[in-house]
């Protein structure tokens, strides 16, 4: 009889959830630490704050036209939805499964559903990776100095974006927060934030360099 041949998403699924808690133990461990490099990554930015004066007004922009029209949302969350769903979805691709539906609705939630049992990373990538803003950086490599302002702008306006839909989204009544488990999340989360924000932030003000910088300070040893 033939042996049933083993996916390479059930093995990336084992590995992953035999990580997880020492993944945690890691992220709580470098909590202070990277606390200490984003205090002086923004140090440095107080001390000359032009370059990143484009994102700075990007994100004041959002924010403010968020705060004042949030408690009626005209067009429903639709959009958050569809990120929500499709960072499920790009975590699912990387770690090897297959991505066999995809739902958003203007007021109803979201739903993505893919191939195997999955594991922690695809359950809590919304919470911790905006991944509207690390695409804006992903290409920004790529273009012209002559589009800095405007590329600028438009990451701070995701990255408000991307904070204010989170913000939303995270309540005691989170499925995927219960799925991920609540004590793993509270390790977790607030590290692994820290670091995409700072990467972002990072590679706004002083493109690839700045960025490995922050990256870098993480880890003084």
């Amino acid at each position: 009889m033939k042996a049933r041949r083993v996916q390479p998403s059930q093995r990336v699924d084992q590995v992953a959830n035999w990580l997880k808690w020492p993944v945690a133990v890691v992220a709580i461990l470098l909590l202070p630490y990277s606390v200490l490099a984003s205090f002086d990554l923004l140090k440095e930015i107080v001390s000359a704050p032009k370059p990143v004066l484009p994102l700075l007004i990007g994100l004041a922009v959002y924010v403010t036209l968020w705060w004042r029209f949030f408690r009626r949302p005209i067009f429903g969350t639709f959009l958050s939805t569809l990120e929500h769903e499709l960072t499920h979805a790009l975590f699912a691709i990387v770690t090897f499964h297959k991505v066999t539906g995809l739902r958003a609705t203007w007021r109803s939630g979201g739903h993505m559903t893919y191939q195997g049992p999955g594991n922690w990373l695809i359950t809590v990538a919304p919470y911790f990776f905006p991944t509207v803003c690390m695409f804006i950086l992903a290409a920004s490599v790529f273009l012209p100095a002559v589009l800095r302002m405007p590329v600028g702008a438009l990451m701070g306006a995701t990255i408000g974006y991307h904070v204010t839909s989170t913000y939303r989204e995270t309540h005691a009544g989170q499925s995927d927060l219960k799925k991920a488990g609540w004590l793993f999340c509270l390790l977790f989360l607030p590290t692994a934030n820290i670091i995409s924000y700072g990467m972002l932030l990072s590679f706004s003000y002083g493109g690839t360099p700045q960025m490995l910088a922050f990256l870098r300070a993480m880890f003084p040893w």
